[in-house]
Formats: structure tokens, sequence, C-alpha cells
């Protein structure tokens, strides 16, 4: 790209015989100072070169832009949060009668004391899946959590699972579980706090950890029972022998 404003010649005086008026024996040359443009169209060239670097750097910014969004942004687009450790808090079940904002102090999460409390780090230890939704926007995200729940019954005993609801009407959560039948247990992020802590962005969204707490895969978007147990069978497999599939 040729750098902004190279080869755009500025607004001078004309040389002599190209248009210009001769200067007459004893006539005073021009007064020192400042070149003026010659004529309206000279204005015309240089306002229409800062346009064209205005328009150049917008672009540029936008583009940069983008990548951040993309890369850094939100988990389950490239590789933003894999590799990193699960980070703690504290929500209330979303059926308890709790009522409370999420502990994302790392110092005190995992020390939340009572039963209405789901704790992450209580799921460390093996195999962990999260599902991150919520109901506005559609029932499409509703229906992932039913492939969620129905899948990760299959893999009880081997793989951890949570679920998080992010700023829903809890009432309506509260009736979802009891109408779905939905098990696996259920927290409830009502100010985003967990979500906005690890950088959600779509509904659903699924983050894959090790036992050792470690974010090792993480996906966007609906899924199958077939798409989705084959994830968790890629987290089982990638901690030891490889398991046999849950039964259908």
């Amino acid at each position: 790209m040729t750098p902004a404003g190279r080869g755009i010649r500025g607004p001078g005086r004309p040389d002599a015989g190209h248009g210009a008026r001769p200067e007459r024996e004893g006539e005073a040359g021009p007064a020192t100072g400042p070149e003026r443009s010659n004529g309206p169209s000279g204005r015309v060239n240089l306002v229409g070169a800062i346009a064209v670097i205005v328009v150049i750097v917008a672009a540029i910014l936008a583009l940069v832009g983008l990548f951040r969004n993309t890369e850094s942004g939100t988990v389950g687009i490239g590789t933003v949060g894999i590799g990193e450790k699960a980070a703690p808090f504290a929500v209330p079940l979303a059926s308890s009668d709790l009522d409370g904002d999420a502990n994302i102090d790392p110092e005190t999460a995992c020390s939340v004391a009572g039963d209405d409390v789901l704790r992450i780090c209580d799921y460390f230890g093996r195999p962990l899946v999260i599902s991150f939704w919520f109901t506005k926007g559609g029932d499409g995200c509703i229906d992932d959590q039913d492939t969620f729940d129905r899948v990760m019954d299959r893999f009880r005993g081997r793989v951890n699972a949570v679920s998080i609801s992010v700023r829903d009407d809890r009432d309506r959560v509260r009736d979802l579980i009891e109408e779905r039948g939905w098990e696996v247990p259920l927290g409830y992020d009502r100010d985003g706090a967990v979500s906005n802590m690890y950088r959600v962005g779509g509904c659903p969204t699924f983050l894959f950890v090790g036992p050792d707490g470690v974010l090792e895969r993480a996906e966007i978007g609906e899924t199958s029972d077939a798409e989705l147990s084959a994830q968790v069978r890629s987290l089982l497999n990638g901690q030891g022998p490889k398991e046999e599939d849950p039964p259908s």
C-alpha cells in the first residue's frame, strides 16, 4: 500500500512558461509567506486527498476491531480461553429460593456455603461440560438444553455437567426445569457476571473442561445428540484410555 500522502502534489505557485505571468522589470516579486493554492481546484484536490486518507484509516481500524472481537473477545471463536484455568464462581441454584448475584471472587467463591448454591469448584476433578444459555432471542437455545441434559445423562458418573442460565426471568427458568424435566444442576447468573468473566457471547455456549480445571474446547451454537456426544467422548478420551460409547 502506498503511504498516505505519498505521490500527491500539494498546491503551489506554477512555474514560468506554463501559464505564469512573467515579472516585469522593476516590478516587485511575490510577497514572502505561505504560498496560496492555484484557485478552487487546488482546494478540491487537497480535500479529496484527505477524504481518501480518512477512508483508509477507518477501514484499518474496522479490521482491527473485527480481529479483536473475534479472536480475543468471545470464547468459542478461535482459541479464546483455550488452555486457561476455569475461573471459580458460585451462583444460586435456579430452582432454589436463594436471591443474589454471582460470587466471582477467586478467594471466596469456592467456600460459599449452602445447599442452594452451585459452586463450580465442586465439579472439578473429572471432565466437566458447562452450558451457558439464555431464553431471550428464541426457543432454539432452549431446545439445545434438552439435548444437553439428555446427552449428559448418558455420561453420568464419568463426566460432570453444569448448566448456567444468563440474565433470564427466573420464574420462566423454573417452569422450564419442571416442564422439560432437566436434571443437570442449573445455576442462575442473574447479572451476567459469570458469563462476562468467561467471555460468553453466543447461545448456547458449551465449554469442555479437563479434570485439572483447564478449558480444552469451546463451541457456540446449536448442536445435536451425535455432535455433543462426540465432543464429550473426545474430552474423555483425552484424559486416559478410550471409553466405550454410552448406550443410546
